[in-house]
């Protein structure tokens, strides 16, 4: 069965169970280190209210707590996903919405973050023009995704790591080939077809900073809104 990402919510809910002892172990237990230096850049800066897109279990979010903010949102269209990260935090509402119809008042956000979830939004449009809506002006947009390293042994490496761990794993331990299946599919066909900076530009962020890590196969792209507080 090939799954859309319509069905992501759906595909989520059926693998929560394992997905972060998954995570940690497919990275090797890199991505908790990712979080952490996601969260480090972010510190240079003070944040009332903080919406954690595609939050999924919340690991990003417990680093983000870090941050001190007054308000912390996760917001994530599996509602599985979301039961299992309400152990883990504590002064957070949690909203069961997808990104491109995100149920917050307009300019009600500092910080908005989405940490590996982009590659699985239906509409990447929308679902930007929503986080221009509700951010403040002078907010901030920090995403962490995927991507493909420049130099092309790593490119192999990676592409081909992925491409058979993966989805042997999910099927191993989560019971769920076809869904793992998708995740590295979402991987290489999003790096791959999609500029980022590009889009976000259309919506209207600027001020871009862009690093990488893992020699690129980790894009951290951050940008802001306008201080003009008519948009």
């Amino acid at each position: 069965m090939q799954i859309k990402k319509t069905d992501t919510p759906a595909m989520f809910d059926e693998i929560a169970i394992t997905y972060d002892k998954l995570n940690h172990r497919l990275s090797l237990g890199l991505d908790k280190r990712w979080r952490r230096i996601f969260v480090k850049n972010l510190q240079n800066r003070n944040f009332k209210v903080i919406a954690d897109i595609a939050s999924g279990t919340g690991d990003l979010l417990v680093n983000l707590k870090s941050l001190n903010a007054e308000k912390y949102y996760a917001i994530d269209p599996s509602s599985k996903m979301l039961e299992l990260a309400k152990p883990k935090l504590s002064n957070t509402e949690f909203i069961i919405s997808g990104a491109e119809s995100i149920p917050l008042p307009d300019k009600s956000v500092d910080l908005i973050t989405v940490s590996f979830g982009i590659r699985n939004f239906a509409d990447l449009d929308k679902s930007f023009e929503e986080f221009y809506r509700i951010l403040k002006p002078g907010g901030v947009v920090s995403i962490m995704e995927f991507s493909l390293p420049r130099f092309l042994i790593f490119r192999w490496g990676f592409i081909i790591y992925i491409k058979t761990v993966i989805p042997i794993t999910g099927k191993v331990l989560a019971g769920n080939k076809a869904a793992y299946k998708y995740l590295v599919g979402s991987i290489v066909d999003f790096a791959k077809k999609t500029d980022v900076k590009l889009l976000l530009s259309n919506c209207g962020f600027q001020d871009f900073e862009i690093s990488n890590l893992m020699l690129g196969s980790v894009r951290i792209y951050s940008c802001t809104k306008s201080n003009n507080l008519n948009q």
